[in-house]
């Protein structure tokens, strides 16, 4: 698992350079902006985005590090790039308000904007997961007893002879990505796609992140994926008011997140080692089978909470 910088940044600059063309061709059709502003709005969001993107990973990392960074010293970290040092997540929020930033000064309107961008930017999410292939062994999870052929698995050869093999996690992130990006594609003209696509993100890396051997966390308490639930049941609590507003309860998504929050803290006890029974602790794949299906339930929730709300036809109405 050797780390290969210069192939991890040309990776991820084409991936970047990819997303905005299919960005400024969403942009065109779903906005009807003529070709020379749809690629004036993606370059633009191409520009923001690395700025805004760099800025949000290295913030919200001091954010979640911020004790000990003061202790260690700050201007040791500010200017580092060392992925260990930066939030997948924050960078992620940085581009997202680099969609939005560039929608206000394009002067389109930013609901559909961030709508239109919804799939290409799941894409990027899922391509700058698939980069982590040149980062080590920072998108890995566990040992493996018995190895699995890559995408599945990576090893790490010290000895021809008993090479060793760990979880490609970062594979299995970028690929459930990229069957977000789809699920975008496919409810482009739904005027919360970028909403639930951010939901779907959010859920999936619910479950991915407690895979990881590598996250930013304080004792079992892995920040990314606390931040993920909360965006993801802030969302249901928004369904909540939004369907009250409209006539309707729809609190029963959000009711079931909270039982999940439970549920997940739960099964991470059991990862750690902290619960048992009679004795013996569960196998992991039980327990990651145990939260996957949780997880399914919610968004089955989410699906029945946002069919509860009204379409664009009823809001104009």
């Amino acid at each position: 698992m050797n780390v290969n910088i210069p192939a991890y940044l040309l990776f991820i600059a084409c991936s970047s350079i990819l997303c905005c063309l299919l960005f400024m061709l969403s942009a065109m059709k779903a906005l009807k902006l003529p070709a020379g502003k749809a690629a004036a709005f993606s370059g633009l969001v191409l520009l923001l985005g690395t700025v805004l993107g760099l800025a949000g990973a290295k913030l919200l990392y001091f954010l979640f590090r911020f004790s000990y960074i003061l202790k260690t010293g700050f201007f040791t970290y500010l200017f580092s790039l060392n992925q260990n040092e930066l939030s997948y997540y924050g960078g992620a929020a940085g581009v997202c308000l680099a969609a939005a930033l560039a929608a206000r000064i394009m002067k389109v309107k930013t609901g559909k904007a961030l709508n239109a961008f919804a799939a290409p930017g799941a894409l990027l999410a899922a391509l700058f997961r698939f980069a982590e292939y040149w980062l080590g062994a920072l998108g890995t999870g566990d040992y493996l007893e018995q190895g699995l052929p890559f995408p599945f698995a990576v090893s790490e050869v010290w000895n021809p002879d008993f090479p060793e093999y760990y979880l490609a996690v970062f594979m299995l992130e970028g690929m459930v990505y990229l069957r977000i990006a789809l699920f975008a594609f496919r409810n482009r003209k739904d005027r919360l796609c970028f909403l639930r696509t951010v939901f779907y993100l959010c859920i999936a890396q619910i479950i991915l992140e407690s895979m990881r051997a590598q996250s930013i966390r304080w004792l079992f308490v892995r920040y990314e994926q606390l931040l993920c639930y909360l965006i993801a049941e802030g969302i249901l609590i928004w369904y909540a008011f939004a369907g009250r507003k409209a006539g309707k309860r729809n609190w029963g998504a959000a009711l079931w997140g909270l039982v999940v929050c439970g549920l997940t803290v739960l099964a991470e006890y059991m990862l750690d080692g902290k619960i048992s029974f009679n004795g013996a602790d569960l196998p992991p794949v039980v327990i990651y089978g145990f939260m996957a299906w949780i997880l399914l339930e919610l968004t089955v929730a989410e699906h029945a909470a946002r069919k509860k709300l009204p379409d664009e036809s009823e809001v104009k109405a």
